[in-house]
């Protein structure tokens, strides 16, 4: 919403909160759809100048991987320019896939991807009031990455802690999974049921064994690192008591 109504929604929501800090959580800062970066924190600086924004972020290589395996191996989010008669499959594999995304450079997933250019938006807004989060902090260092959080909400270490507890990626599709999806694609039936499992005896069977894609196809990671280590070491020294070199980013 333009700020006005922003800001007006926020202290409604702040009238109604029982502490100091409001947390308000959102993809829009970053979601493949968001076409403008800038135009969200500008409405958020306007409606709410004294806020911090936390930003959570996992490697890009760790984070195509996770995309694909949830939306990008089922044609979905794709925000590719493509011709009206261009016919794309209902399952694509992993380097047909990436070959879509990169067509859009400046938009969808690669802008996404964008860590420095995502920050410095905000960081021209807010200042040293954005804070990132790395999900490998998270994996490594439970008690820093809790630490971290505690500083941008002003609450105890102690009080971030439970809310961590058995944090963990959502399970990717087995590969029994996968090839129901593309046995029902063929026969013209929505494969969405794959997103939401439920305790059938058929859906428990679909769900064992290993995981399809458990890596990320080579050339893919390449051209990650093409893209994007610098613009991470840039980030890493925007925040030197950020481990982000030891994290797996500069080298993403």
């Amino acid at each position: 919403d333009p700020a006005p109504a922003l800001a007006s929604a926020i202290a409604e929501l702040r009238a109604q909160c029982g502490t100091g800090t409001l947390v308000l959580s959102t993809e829009s800062l970053a979601h493949p759809a968001a076409r403008d970066l800038g135009l969200v924190a500008d409405r958020l600086a306007r409606a709410v100048p004294d806020a911090r924004i936390l930003v959570t972020l996992r490697a890009q290589h760790a984070l195509a991987l996770s995309w694909y395996r949830s939306h990008g191996r089922f044609a979905q989010y794709l925000f590719t320019h493509k011709t009206e008669a261009e016919r794309i499959p209902a399952q694509l594999p992993q380097a047909d896939w990436w070959r879509l995304v990169a067509r859009e450079p400046r938009g969808g997933l690669l802008a996404m991807l964008d860590f420095e250019a995502l920050v410095a938006c905000y960081a021209r807004r807010f200042g040293d009031r954005v804070t990132l989060l790395p999900l490998e902090l998270l994996e490594r260092d439970p008690a820093a990455y809790a630490a971290r959080l505690a500083g941008v909400l002003e609450v105890p270490a102690s009080a971030c802690a439970p809310l961590l507890a058995g944090a963990h990626e959502n399970r990717g599709l087995s590969a029994r999974e996968v090839a129901a999806a593309r046995f029902l694609g063929l026969a013209g039936v929505r494969t969405d049921f794959l997103e939401h499992r439920g305790r059938s005896a058929l859906r428990r069977w679909l769900s064992q064994g290993p995981r399809a894609d458990a890596a990320l196809d080579p050339a893919i990671a390449d051209d990650l690192r093409r893209r994007f280590a610098a613009g991470n070491r840039r980030l890493a020294d925007r925040f030197p008591g950020l481990p982000l070199e030891a994290l797996g980013y500069c080298g993403a």
